[in-house]
């Protein structure tokens, strides 16, 4: 059996803890793209394979939760990069969500382990810093999976960054709609670093590039469709000449939610599972971004590897967020995304 589909903090990507929003992270870094030290294509990311490893390496995976498609998917890649290296995996992760604090505590036992390495999905920039650290006085390396953490004493990152995916969303968003018009923004968690780096990528493209897209209500509220089916519906009443819905997130505003006479709308967001499959067979969902749910996680462990057997990959890995829509349903890219049905996530915990 699938745990449960609806992730209960974070967004599937690239997505990063629904804590406060960290002092370093100011109006400046939210409004700017992430430092790559290597931009892989999506055919490079198709065939990417990991090394093999040269001895039997026990790697620990420490994920911020498993309750929800985007998180399981990363475990499954995980799993499967540690399969082709020829390495032990561990999976450790929260209880619902893991906060800073559980991520430092958490680690205590994962280092008892004795790991040749830790996979980390960090639960805030800031707070999950302390798990570098002890791992550092450890002698253990750490990858950084899914989004940025502030230490310079990562042995590699793997990631997606927000703010480009929100610029994706308003250049889908402007095919969709040539002609322009207002428009409501379902923004997330107001104090979340992920979200703010969405909204600030899609603002700032229509400001730059389509100025005839007019964002007239821009509500915040936590990974909750019943919450963003409720800002939708109130900002729409105030508003009820909008032509299109930007979602931060897919999970933020479930498309089929939406009162009949918004639905033939263009909606925009972010995420590719199974549900939003359905979505946009429908026809309620008109285009999304992929997050590279499952080969994400495959990547971050193959650096893992590659770090035990002597090498020095990139610091940090940027993955492609790919656009996809109907038509795209089936395609190697869009199957990338999914993991086999009847697959099932175990832990420790």
């Amino acid at each position: 059996m699938r745990r449960p589909l609806i992730a209960l903090c974070a967004a599937a990507v690239v997505a990063t803890a629904c804590t406060a929003t960290p002092k370093a992270e100011t109006a400046t870094t939210l409004g700017q793209a992430a430092a790559c030290d290597s931009s892989l294509s999506q055919q490079e990311v198709l065939a990417f394979k990991a090394p093999k490893a040269k001895k039997p390496y026990k790697i620990s995976l420490m994920e911020v939760s498993l309750a929800g498609y985007y998180y399981q998917a990363n475990v499954y890649g995980a799993e499967q990069a540690a399969k082709d290296a020829g390495v032990t995996l561990t999976t450790t992760a929260g209880q619902g969500y893991a906060s800073p604090a559980l991520q430092v505590s958490q680690v205590d036992s994962v280092l008892a382990r004795d790991p040749d390495a830790i996979v980390l999905f960090p639960s805030d920039i800031n707070g999950s810093v302390p798990v570098v650290d002890k791992a550092k006085a450890r002698q253990v390396p750490v990858v950084v999976l899914g989004t940025q953490l502030a230490s310079k004493d990562t042995a590699a990152s793997v990631i997606q960054d927000d703010y480009t995916l929100g610029k994706i969303g308003a250049d889908q968003l402007a095919q969709a709609v040539p002609q322009g018009g207002p428009g409501i923004l379902i923004a997330g968690p107001g104090n979340a670093t992920w979200s703010l780096k969405r909204v600030a990528g899609f603002q700032d493209e229509l400001k730059a590039k389509y100025p005839n897209l007019k964002v007239v209500a821009a509500p915040t509220q936590p990974v909750d469709p019943a919450q963003g089916l409720k800002d939708f519906t109130n900002a729409a009443q105030a508003n009820p000449g909008i032509k299109w819905v930007y979602s931060v997130y897919y999970y933020q505003l479930l498309p089929e939610s939406i009162p009949a006479q918004f639905k033939g709308i263009p909606f925009i967001t972010t995420g590719y599972e199974p549900t939003a499959i359905k979505s946009l067979q429908n026809n309620s969902l008109t285009a999304t971004a992929s997050v590279q749910n499952v080969k994400i996680g495959y990547l971050a462990v193959a650096r893992a590897v590659s770090v035990l057997n002597g090498d020095k990959p990139p610091a940090t890995t940027c993955l492609p967020a790919p656009t996809l829509g109907k038509g795209d349903i089936g395609s190697p890219t869009a199957d990338a995304d999914l993991y086999p049905d009847g697959y099932t996530v175990s832990a420790s915990h």
